[in-house]
């Protein structure tokens, strides 16, 4: 018998009692108790039944929508989070998809001109250009803010200062100055390609073109812009005595005097130095009277370039005969408007037509240098 049988019998049992007791007939209290409950619990069963049901077929998902899913929540890069918001819109040929996170400007990157024969393989990975690291940003510390301008208070210098006093007699007055407001404006980094839109339905190939071509350029122009305001800062030391004729020798020592300013003038140690790879290889092959390396053979086990035991950041973004040394984490912070984000349109100018699509990255974001003397500069003299 099934549950709805058994609801049914049992209404109609309840039904007997009721239509005897209308007609006078005696019924005692525990029967029409039991007929009760005997529907009370036939119909919850019918209940719970109907809730298992539809349970179960919620959970009955294609294994290629699972698949989809499990991508959408967990996406390794820019360029994927970017892919899943094509797929879940069923992109046309009419399309204007934005997602939030190299050629020449006017190149386009489409399938490559002459005949393929069937039989051979062919590879639509891009053999890429030289790279420059992008390591200057993970050095400053981060903040998010929601508007487009930052003001800061920087503290102003103490006057006065404590003392040991003998008891009865007037201590001594602290005061600081009053704090200066600094502000800074976000700057709004971009930059776009152009691909055929053929490649919209090509996913692993289109996350690639954004996480390895497009952000790339964008992080490069990013890397020197926190790098040529950092040097623009007001109030940035200076170490000199960087000569033409400063040998290796010379030039440590120098580095270790700009780390000394930064930690005697901030109270903070310095946590890294940026350097050209010009000057760092010229650090690297000095030799002394002995003509043994400073820095250990070329057969050593150093598993970290430093100085002095600060770490060295070898990078483009400084110009050979610039060295920075400063507490870059704690002196100083890229502040952002949101994150990396991705648009892309086949609408723009003539893309239609040509089956193009536009591809557009931006961000928006500004360095705080909230203790310029956390931050030391030696700078070549010219000869």
């Amino acid at each position: 018998m099934t549950l709805l049988e058994k609801l049914e019998e049992a209404r109609a049992d309840l039904e007997k009692i009721v239509t005897a007791v209308e007609a006078g007939e005696e019924v005692t209290e525990e029967e029409m108790e039991q007929a009760m409950d005997a529907v009370k619990t036939a119909q919850k069963n019918v209940d719970n039944a109907d809730e298992a049901q539809k349970l179960i077929k919620s959970l009955e998902t294609p294994k290629e929508e699972k698949a989809d899913k499990e991508v959408k929540e967990m996406p390794r890069s820019i360029g994927e989070n970017f892919v899943e918001h094509i797929k879940s819109m069923n992109v046309g040929k009419r399309f204007d998809v934005s997602a939030p996170a190299f050629k020449a400007a006017t190149d386009i990157q489409t399938s490559p001109s002459g005949a393929v024969d069937f039989a051979t393989t062919f590879d639509k990975n891009v053999v890429e250009a030289a790279r420059t690291p992008l390591v200057v940003r993970d050095l400053f510390g981060a903040e998010t803010i929601s508007g487009s301008t930052l003001v800061y208070l920087v503290e102003g210098a103490i006057q006065g200062a404590p003392a040991v006093t003998a008891e009865g007699n007037e201590k001594p007055q602290v005061h600081f100055a009053d704090p200066t407001p600094k502000t800074v404006s976000l700057a709004k980094i971009a930059c776009h390609i152009k691909e055929s839109d053929e490649y919209i339905n090509d996913y692993p190939f289109l996350a690639s073109a954004i996480n390895g071509r497009l952000l790339y350029e964008l992080g490069l122009v990013e890397q020197n812009k926190l790098v040529t305001d950092l040097l623009a800062t007001s109030g940035i030391q200076a170490e000199t005595g960087w000569a033409a004729s400063t040998t290796a020798a010379q030039l440590a020592d120098l580095i270790l005097d700009a780390a000394m300013k930064v930690q005697q003038n901030s109270g903070f140690p310095a946590d890294a130095i940026l350097i050209n790879p010009a000057d760092w290889y010229s650090l690297r092959i000095a030799k002394d009277g002995e003509n043994r390396y400073y820095g250990g053979g070329f057969f050593g086990t150093q598993a970290v370039a430093d100085v002095w035991g600060i770490p060295v950041c070898v990078t483009t973004a400084v110009t050979a005969g610039k060295i920075v040394v400063g507490a870059f984490k704690t002196c100083a912070s890229v502040v952002q408007n949101g994150g990396v984000s991705v648009e892309a349109v086949n609408t723009n100018e003539d893309d239609f037509v040509k089956n193009l699509m536009t591809i557009r990255a931006e961000e928006r974001l500004a360095l705080a240098v909230r203790r310029p003397a956390g931050f030391c500069h030696i700078t070549k003299a010219s000869s």
